[in-house]
């Protein structure tokens, strides 16, 4: 590892130099834009043609985004210590679908495929104020870019690939067309994997098969009018998530959005887009195929609704100055209920069957839901050419409730389950300046909040942590808040770039779960632990950590890239690291490119985490070093073929950030798999 960071930083240091002018970064048919800093990430997914296996998978490639994973199926993104809804996760500028798995089986990078996505929008902080609440972190999924079309056409592309470990098949069919005033697209996927086999020969319980599609048809009502509705649809069947105690039999998505944008209709309103949308999801769990199944059976049908949209308005009020000012609202309702079977009483000594099994039924979310609206203001302003400024401020309004209360539940806080409103601010400030040889440097102050979630505020008795806890909502719960600050340095030259970005985060009112000795166990009694987990906030807590990255183009045909993550949190209240926090990460590529000849070979390293929160019951992980290479060649300049080897050592290895084993016929860690050929084709037309 230390022969490949000198290699990188001497690459770095004897290269010739290039600038580079455009903040977006354009790799064909996918940009990832930071707008905090910016770099080259190196992902030419159009001209290597190969797959990710999911939208989480993609997000894993982005410096500074780590992933929870809960199965190969169920992954989603994490930005320094923050995650799950601390990082607003949306689609298309807006779409939010939330999770009706209490477990989070179905976060929603599981409703996109990754060939959909066309862009990807990363804020690393609390740092954007146009798109719904955020304390710690944006992504936004973009999956349709405006077409251009001087005449009527049509095209696409077909792409397949397969995976020798695990047996897995991806593929994929893209068909696009239209002319000036109309246009169509269709995207379509299938993916379907077995177990695959870790490292050391062992079988992962990972299988899975999903399909689904995307479909938008956009009117150019003039050159200045423009509607987009937009359908998607996905389904994942015989989900074995290895990291939960059960598993997904079925999970069925559907999300429409209508989209209208308005452009230059006065001097000084010079755009107004306006967004709906509808996002519903059926879901069913099950302990069928765990070995628990033969005592007790239980099955959970769950279903969300999420409901929304937003207007905004662009105004020029002054000549480098633009404004964005606009309004939102969201809406989330979940209900469901889990179904059991119990054959044998498994307290007794010995375990006792019952001549007629006992059935039971337990409501998991008590028919709750949340409202949220909120107003905003997002101002940019070119100062100088040196200099540019940004500030925005946000309001939210959130209300929730509950419907259906279990007795116990209902008890436990004598009828008064209804939570306060909850009145919130965001803003954020940003200063840049143009030093002299290309340097960059940035401040950014902020103040994001998240109001909780329905889960924390709602859950009764559902193990959802990483321990074996039952855990119990709490309606009154205060609203997280995070006041950030992050310094960045960045230089842009000739051939050549590189940032650095420290960040130190105070978090007020942190959100977690200890034990409460009042309120006992409800499923298998007798079974440790005996009480149930119960949702607070903490005072205080805090983080800091630092990106760093480079790329340098060599050679004429080579690109080198070095991406480094480390992060530091803890809960100062309980004097403890703060849970599920990745350690130190670096990720250092290598492309060749000329003609049409494409070669990428990557290392990652993620050293040891030994800071770990005992009040989660969470457990330290290994250090681990991979390789991987991919290549690619274009034939035609319609057919692009394809090899890759994953885990070229056959290292056997997990994540930190991978949840362990749980209820299974071994305890094991969820490892990565082993060595992996894969072979890719895509053909365009």
């Amino acid at each position: 590892m230390k022969t490949l960071l000198a290699l990188s930083f001497l690459l770095l240091m004897n290269s010739k130099i290039v600038a580079q002018t455009n903040d977006t970064i354009q790799i064909e048919e996918i940009v990832i834009k930071d707008t905090i800093y910016y770099r080259n990430n190196i992902i030419d997914v159009s001209k290597q043609v190969d797959f990710s296996k999911t939208s989480g998978e993609l997000l894993q490639q982005i410096p500074g985004v780590s992933i929870t994973k809960r199965s190969s199926f169920s992954i989603e993104p994490t930005i320094n210590a923050f995650k799950y809804d601390q990082v607003n996760t949306t689609i298309n500028s807006g779409i939010t679908g939330s999770s009706s798995c209490p477990n989070r089986m179905d976060p929603i990078t599981t409703r996109i495929a990754p060939e959909e996505i066309k862009q990807i929008i990363v804020v690393r902080g609390p740092y954007e104020m146009r798109y719904g609440q955020i304390m710690g972190g944006y992504i936004n999924l973009i999956t349709h870019k405006n077409p251009n079309y001087e005449k009527l056409s049509f095209g696409g592309n077909i792409a397949s690939e397969h995976n020798f470990n695990g047996n897995g098949s991806l593929s994929s069919l893209n068909l696009k067309g239209g002319n000036k005033l109309f246009d169509i697209s269709l995207n379509a996927n299938y993916r379907k994997f077995d177990n695959y086999i870790s490292g050391d020969g062992t079988e992962i319980s990972s299988s899975y098969n999903t399909y689904g599609f995307n479909s938008a048809v956009g009117l150019n009502i003039s050159e200045r009018q423009r509607v987009l509705v937009n359908y998607m649809y996905s389904q994942a069947n015989d989900v074995m998530h290895a990291g939960l105690p059960m598993d997904a039999k079925f999970d069925k998505s559907n999300m429409l959005s209508l989209d209208y944008e308005f452009k230059n209709i006065s001097t000084l309103i010079t755009g107004f887009k306006l967004k709906v949308f509808t996002a519903n999801e059926d879901h069913l769990m099950t302990n069928e195929y765990r070995p628990n199944a033969l005592n007790v059976l239980a099955n959970t049908p769950v279903t969300s609704y999420d409901f929304g949209g937003r207007l905004e308005f662009k105004l020029q009020p002054i000549k480098n100055g633009i404004v964005y000012f606009g309004t939102d609202f969201k809406q989330i309702a979940k209900d469901g209920i889990k179904e059991v079977t119990i054959y044998k009483n498994i307290c007794t000594s010995p375990v006792a069957t019952f001549p007629i099994p006992k059935e039971k039924t337990f409501k998991v979310w008590q028919n709750s839901y949340s409202q949220d609206f909120g107003v905003f203001l997002d101002f940019k302003y070119y100062l100088s050419e040196k200099t540019k400024l940004k500030a925005g401020i946000r309001n939210n309004f959130n209300k929730s409730d509950i419907k259906d209360p279990e007795q116990n539940f209902y008890n436990l806080y004598n009828g008064e389950l209804t939570p306060d409103n909850i009145l919130t601010f965001n803003y954020y400030a940003q200063a840049s300046y143009k030093l002299p040889k290309n340097y960059i440097v940035e401040l950014s102050l902020g103040h994001g909040t998240r109001n909780p979630s329905l889960l924390e505020r709602y859950i009764n008795h559902f193990t959802v942590g990483l321990d074996a806890y039952e855990y119990v909502g709490n309606p009154h719960l205060l609203a997280e808040i995070n006041n950030q600050v992050n310094l960045t340095l960045n230089k842009k030259h000739k051939n050549f770039y590189t940032y650095v970005d420290v960040f130190y985060s105070q978090i007020q009112n942190y959100i977690t779960a200890i034990e409460d000795t009042s309120i006992r166990r409800i499923s298998t009694p007798c079974k440790e632990p005996k009480f149930a987990k119960h949702f607070t906030n903490i005072d205080n807590a805090m983080q800091y950590g630092a990106n760093f990255g480079a790329n340098i183009h060599f050679l004429k045909y080579f690109n080198a890239n070095i991406d480094l993550t480390y992060v530091y949190a803890q809960n100062l209240d309980f004097n403890e690291p703060l849970p599920e926090i990745a350690p130190f990460t670096s990720i250092i590529s290598i492309a060749y490119k000329r003609n049409n000849l494409t070669v990428k070979i990557q290392n990652e390293y993620q050293a040891k985490q030994e800071r770990i929160s005992s009040l989660v019951g969470e457990q330290k992980s290994e250090e681990f070093t991979v390789f991987n290479i991919n290549a690619s060649y274009l034939f035609f300049k319609k057919l692009n073929f394809g090899l890759g080897v994953n885990n070229i050592l056959n290292a056997n290895y997990y994540r930190h950030l991978s949840r362990p084993y749980k209820n299974m016929d071994t305890s094991s860690m969820f490892y990565e798999p082993g060595r992996n050929f894969r072979i890719f084709v895509k053909y365009k037309f």
